[in-house]
């Protein structure tokens, strides 16, 4: 079995952010601060953030396997370096939509609300610098995207004619 150590310096990297990124999901991805009433900070696991905390996972998990035991992935019809890559893009586009949405108001004519803290700047750009070493396994790979043909499993043969 291969160990970490073992792996190219691009897979490492990819492993690593992914794992880094999914432990930054449990740090504080979003700060308010209201003077004379304390603050508050949430997790990225909050809303559309859980699931992209499980994208994230599933990349970075994807990623190693496709790194560390490549014959033990099944036959898809995409490949595992672009199914890896595609999960960390997703995560980081529902990243983007949980910040975007990220709740706030208006008391007493002062607007409130949460706003990106250190850990959700973190948190991107950990899975940014996953997503580009995702794209350069990919294209190291020779894996082909799914709309430009290529590797892709061949279609089931034709019925026998009766």
């Amino acid at each position: 079995m291969p160990n970490f150590g073992g792996l190219g310096r691009d897979d490492q990297v990819f492993i690593g952010a992914g794992a880094l990124g999914f432990i930054f999901t449990f740090i504080a991805f979003a700060h308010i601060k209201i003077a004379g009433f304390g603050s508050d900070t949430a997790s990225a696991w909050h809303g559309i953030g859980s699931f992209a905390a499980l994208l994230l996972l599933a990349a970075t998990v994807v990623g190693a396997v496709a790194a560390m035991s490549p014959s033990s992935m099944p036959n898809l019809p995409i490949g595992v370096r672009v199914l890896a890559l595609g999960l960390s893009v997703l995560a980081f586009v529902f990243f983007i939509i949980r910040w975007v949405t990220l709740p706030g108001g208006d008391v007493l004519g002062h607007h409130y609300g949460y706003s990106l803290y250190w850990g959700g700047y973190i948190l991107l750009i950990l899975n940014l610098v996953q997503i580009g070493f995702g794209f350069k396994l990919m294209r190291a790979s020779g894996e082909s995207l799914p709309w430009e043909g290529g590797n892709a499993a061949p279609p089931p043969p034709a019925p026998p004619a009766a």
